[in-house]
């Protein structure tokens, strides 16, 4: 079962907050600025906000997992090769679609610096309460333990087509062969 959290023009107007305040830090940049997506949560929020940033950027897309069904994975895979090989000392922004434990992010700054990126800003749809992981500029908070689907993010490729942000009963879910949800 599906409950609604945010809905499509609070969502707009939230991407709308975060894309001025974006470009009030990059307005002034003479040359473009990376942005890297990760995929494949943050593509609607990042095509969003990359339409309503009004300085010239180079974007990127790289493969970001660490979920499986609800639950975080230790094992993080990131496809680096979809990187450039060096940023040029040129300012980063990551669009993440929801920063939880940090790790992701974590590890990306790391690639990044290795690759020479003159700063790094983190751009994120959610944050979790208490998550650990930090963002320059983020939509909304939510709370520890609450599953969101829509708006991009998915339950094993479901629900990434919502146009608002739902959470998801995890106790609906039936587990083992033929597992649905309610």
């Amino acid at each position: 079962m599906l409950s609604p959290v945010y809905n499509e023009s609070v969502i707009a107007e939230r991407v709308k907050e975060i894309a001025s305040r974006m470009n009030a830090d990059f307005g002034n940049e003479k040359d473009y600025v990376h942005v890297i997506v990760t995929l494949n949560g943050a593509f609607m929020f990042a095509a969003d906000l990359i339409r309503q940033c009004k300085f010239p950027m180079m974007v990127h897309f790289v493969g970001a997992s660490s979920y499986m069904g609800t639950e975080q994975q230790k094992d993080l895979r990131i496809n680096a090769d979809a990187l450039p090989r060096s940023f040029g000392n040129k300012p980063v922004i990551l669009i993440e679609d929801i920063v939880d434990s940090g790790r992701t992010i974590g590890k990306l700054r790391q690639m990044m610096v290795d690759r020479f990126a003159s700063s790094i800003k983190v751009a994120a749809l959610l944050r979790r309460q208490g998550g650990g992981g930090n963002a320059d500029y983020y939509g909304f908070t939510v709370p520890p333990g609450l599953f969101v689907v829509g708006y991009g993010l998915d339950l094993d490729g479901r629900y990434r087509e919502l146009r608002d942000i739902q959470a998801l009963n995890t106790a609906t879910m039936v587990t083992g062969e033929g597992s649905k949800l309610c």
